[in-house]
């Protein structure tokens, strides 16, 4: 049985250290990356272990460390030898105080699942100020053995790698050189440095050499929720959400807890439009209720039958992939919200980029379709919304990453989910069953990483009315 990450190093403690301190290549890449940086800069240390060599470095040039650790041990080392804030978390729900000028994550990221390494580039970009530094510690899939692993087409990388390593047998995760690169980039960074080296721990069990690389990556866009980067061109149309199936997903919608309340800015309206299908589980998820006027479409249409001004706030899921014409669907989203109620607000829900469904239809589905050439790209289209909205006089606007999945009950079977997520976009598709077929292997993956669940992380855009 593989060992856990929390599991592993509250075992190693000290240990850990003195395997991996003595490391002259890291300890140069951190001082150069950290040369770079404006006096008592905020830097966060992920997977920070005991603190040195890169929290003790970070501290000892000035600048205000924060690290987290899934290991309550290597915390407890860290506060003791090294100036800074450190709690134990996992990175995968942690949120940082403040926004960072550089993030360090040195060989933390081997034992999370394919997905969950593709989720925390992107979210290392959101904790990032803009022109903020990342510092990569990763080992290459190409220094791997020809039988170690699996190869995952959809997340394009090396899974399941069961090894032994410092006395215990873990899991990991391993993308090449050139996944990490596309990957950094995706998540709108651009590359600054790249370093590949041997490095034999100083550790009893250790007989080879491990390959560390090492990349720094500066953060070039404001906006890394609209990734993956680059984006497209034009949009490309899908069919038809197929309403009975989407309305059955959608049921199994849980917004987690512990976020700023998603609907805020929706309370005191009188009047609402909703288009899709999704709002009743954000309201749950705000504890809000709604006794005003409400009104619903299952999709959005480039003529909507509402007068001018008719509603205080609209709020759409999913309503964009589908519209031909974008441009005309955004102005009537405007031309029906009456900008002068305290509560105006245009709401738009879509996918964010390391959204789990979206992932499998786009790498699953679509390929196989009869019916879309291109995927719809979540980013391009809050991209778009952004640029029309504020041309319709709703150009007060934020972005927000909300946290959610699907449940399903543990008596629902893989093709049940299949049906679901394929059917949802593809119910009159004629390769619909080749598709549920294709995704079962990889619903079976995610399943055993988070069971009876998949995660549906989601970008929520709220335009206000632009200030006077």
């Amino acid at each position: 049985m593989e060992a856990d990450a929390e599991t592993v190093f509250n075992y190693l403690g000290k240990r850990y250290e003195d395997a991996f301190l003595d490391s002259p290549k890291l300890c140069q890449v951190v001082r150069r990356t950290i040369s770079a940086l404006e006096p008592h800069s905020r830097v966060l240390d992920v997977g920070c272990g005991t603190g040195k060599p890169v929290a003790d470095i970070v501290a000892s040039a000035g600048h205000e460390v924060y690290g987290i650790d899934i290991s309550e041990t290597m915390v407890n080392i860290a506060h003791s030898q090294v100036r800074g804030t450190f709690q134990k978390a996992d990175m995968r729900q942690y949120t940082p105080p403040c926004a960072m000028d550089a993030v360090f994550a040195v060989y933390s990221l081997f034992q999370i699942s394919p997905s969950d390494t593709h989720s925390m580039v992107f979210k290392f970009a959101e904790w990032l100020r803009e022109g903020g530094l990342l510092v990569l510690g990763v080992t290459p899939s190409t220094s791997l053995r020809s039988d170690q692993g699996t190869f995952d087409p959809v997340w394009g990388c090396i899974r399941e790698v069961i090894k032994p390593w410092m006395t215990w047998v873990t899991k990991e995760t391993f993308l090449s050189e050139q996944g990490w690169l596309d990957l950094l980039r995706q998540a709108g960074f651009s590359i600054e440095a790249e370093r590949l080296f041997q490095f034999l721990p100083n550790d009893a069990e250790h007989k080879t050499a491990e390959a560390h690389y090492l990349l720094v990556a500066r953060k070039t866009t404001s906006t890394p929720l609209l990734g993956p980067y680059p984006l497209p061109q034009e949009h490309a149309v899908l069919p038809l959400l197929h309403e009975k199936t989407w309305a059955s997903l959608q049921r199994q919608l849980v917004i987690e807890g512990g976020q700023t309340p998603v609907l805020g800015h929706m309370a005191g309206a009188q009047s609402l439009l909703e288009l899709g299908c999704g709002l009743s589980s954000f309201m749950k998820a705000s504890e809000m209720s709604f006794d005003g006027a409400t009104q619903s479409l299952p999709a959005l249409l480039e003529r909507l039958p509402f007068a001018d001004g008719q509603f205080n706030a609209t709020f759409s899921t999913f309503a964009l992939d589908s519209v031909p014409n974008l441009r005309s669907a955004l102005s009537e989203l405007a031309r029906i919200t009456d900008p002068s109620s305290p509560a105006a607000s245009i709401t738009i829900v879509q996918g964010a980029p390391d959204n789990e469904v979206i992932r499998l239809l786009n790498s699953v589905c679509l390929p196989r379709s009869t019916q879309t050439p291109q995927p719809s790209h979540q980013g391009y289209l809050l991209h778009y919304a952004k640029k029309v909205l504020s041309m319709e006089g709703f150009g007060n606007i934020s972005l927000h990453r909300v946290r959610s999945k699907y449940v399903f009950a543990e008596h629902d079977t893989v093709n049940h989910v299949a049906d679901l997520v394929a059917g949802s976009r593809y119910r009159e598709d004629n390769k619909l069953e080749e598709m549920k077929k294709a995704l079962a292997p990889h619903l079976l993956n995610l399943f055993s990483e988070h069971p009876d669940t998949l995660r549906n992380d989601l970008v929520m855009l709220i335009a206000r009315p632009t200030p006077n």
